[in-house]
C-alpha cells in the first residue's frame, strides 16, 4: 500500500473514528484503524463490534493494499505533521511509514487480515432524512436518556413511524428518550423513511450520529435493517462516511402513559430567564437531585432553594399565568437540559397538574416537542 493524500483530509476521516476504537477490549486490534487504499480513495474504518464507522476520502493511490495501525497513535503522529501533503506507504514487517516534508515515523501495524469484519456497514442505505432536522432530533431527546447501564430498555432512543390523526399512511418521525424521572418526545414530518416497527437506538450510537451531522447541509441516508441502524452521509461524493450500530434488544415502555391526560394550567415562561434563574438558584442545592422549589402564583413564579450545608437562595419571575397559587418541586438540572435543548430564547409553556402531577413542557404554540418531567416532593 502506498497513497498520498491531504493532511486535512487524513485528520477528517481519522477525527471521526477515534472515539469508537475500543481501548479496553480482550481484541488488542479494536484499538487498530483499518486502512485500505484502492481506486484513488483512501478509506479508514473503525469498530467496537458494536457501533462501526467508515470514512472516506481522495487520495493519490500509487500502490493498492491495506493495513491496521494503533488508532489514537496515527492520529495524533497526523496532527503534527509539517506539511499539507502525506505518504502512507507500508513497508516491510508489517510497519507503516508516515512522511510529510522532512518529517518520517514509523508504525508497527497488525495485517488487515486479522481485522474482523465490520458489522452493518455493507447494508444498503435506501432512506434519506434532511440532515438539520435528524440532528435536532437527537438534541431534543438524547438528554433524557437512561444513564443506568441495568436499565437496558431506557438506554437509547426509541425511533417509531407515528400515525397521522387521519388514520393515513404514517408521515411523521417520532423520537422518545426517557430515564423514568422524565421523557422527551420530538415528532417530525418525513417522506420516505422506512421503519417497519419501533426501534431502540443506543445513546452512544447517536452521540457519534451528531458528530457525523455536524456541518452536514443535505440529507442523510438513513436505513434500519437486520437489528442494525445506519446512516450515511455524502453518498456519490468522494468523502463519504457510514456509521452502523446494533440496535437494544429490548422493549421500549409505553411512554403514552406517563403523557398527561387532563388538561392542566398553563404558565408561559420566557426560556432565558428561567434558564437563568435556575443555574443561579440551584447554586445552593448540594444533592444530587438538585431540586428546587417552584412557587406559582397569578403574574409570578418564584424559584427557591436551601441546603443545610450552604444557605438559600430564590429568584422571582414575571410569568403569565393565571391559575390557583401552587407549589411543585422540580430537578433544576431536567429543566435546564429542556431550556438548553430549544437552542434559542423562547417562551416556553409550563402545564401544570398540581403539586404531585408531571409538569409537561413545550415550546408556545408548538407541541411537537414535548417533555416531561416528574415533580419531586416538598420538604
Amino acid at each position: 500500500m502506498e497513497t498520498i493524500i491531504s493532511k486535512s483530509e487524513l485528520n477528517r476521516v481519522l477525527s471521526l473514528i477515534q472515539s469508537i476504537v475500543e481501548k479496553k477490549s480482550t481484541m488488542p486490534i479494536l484499538s487498530n484503524v483499518l486502512l485500505s487504499a484502492t481506486d484513488d480513495v483512501l478509506k479508514a474504518s473503525a469498530t467496537d463490534l458494536e457501533i462501526t464507522a467508515s470514512a472516506h476520502a481522495a487520495a493519490k493511490v500509487i500502490k493498492a493494499g491495506s493495513t491496521t495501525v494503533n488508532a489514537k497513535v496515527l492520529y495524533e503522529v497526523v496532527r503534527e505533521l509539517p506539511e499539507e501533503e502525506v505518504t502512507l506507504k507500508l513497508i516491510e514487517g508489517e510497519r507503516i511509514e508516515i512522511c510529510s516534508g522532512k518529517a518520517r515515523t514509523r508504525i508497527i501495524g497488525i495485517s488487515a487480515e486479522e481485522y474482523p469484519s465490520l458489522p452493518g456497514v455493507g447494508l444498503k442505505v435506501k432512506s434519506k432524512i434532511e440532515a438539520k432536522q435528524f440532528l435536532e432530533m437527537i438534541n431534543r431527546t438524547t438528554y433524557a436518556v437512561s444513564q443506568d447501564e441495568t436499565r437496558f430498555n431506557l438506554s437509547g432512543v426509541c425511533f417509531e413511524l407515528a400515525q397521522e390523526d387521519s388514520g393515513k399512511q404514517p408521515r411523521s418521525l417520532r423520537m422518545v428518550a426517557t430515564d423514568g424521572h422524565r421523557l422527551a418526545m420530538v415528532t417530525r414530518p418525513v417522506k420516505g423513511l422506512e421503519l417497519q416497527k419501533g426501534a431502540l437506538v443506543p445513546r452512544k450510537g447517536l452521540v457519534e450520529v451528531k458528530k457525523l451531522l455536524d456541518g452536514e447541509e443535505s440529507e442523510v441516508g438513513v436505513q434500519f435493517e437486520e437489528g442494525f441502524m445506519v446512516v450515511e452521509i455524502g453518498a456519490g461524493r468522494p468523502n463519504t462516511a457510514k456509521l452502523s450500530m446494533r440496535l437494544i434488544d429490548g422493549e421500549f415502555p409505553d411512554y403514552r402513559q406517563v403523557l398527561p391526560k387532563d388538561q392542566g394550567t398553563i404558565a408561559q415562561i420566557n426560556s432565558a430567564a428561567l434558564s437563568n434563574a435556575l443555574r443561579r438558584v440551584s447554586l445552593m442545592v448540594t444533592d444530587k437531585t438538585k431540586g428546587v422549589r417552584m412557587d406559582f402564583v397569578p403574574g409570578a413564579l418564584k424559584i427557591s432553594s436551601s441546603s443545610p450545608e450552604l444557605g438559600d437562595a430564590s429568584e422571582e419571575l414575571e410569568v403569565n399565568y393565571a391559575g390557583d397559587p401552587v407549589s411543585v418541586g422540580f430537578n433544576a438540572r431536567y429543566v435546564l437540559d429542556i431550556c438548553a435543548s430549544l437552542a434559542e430564547e423562547v417562551n416556553i409553556n409550563l402545564e401544570l397538574h398540581g403539586a404531585l402531577g408531571p409538569g409537561k413542557f413545550f415550546a408556545q404554540g408548538d407541541e411537537s416537542y414535548v417533555s416531561v418531567v416528574m415533580p419531586m416532593r416538598l420538604v
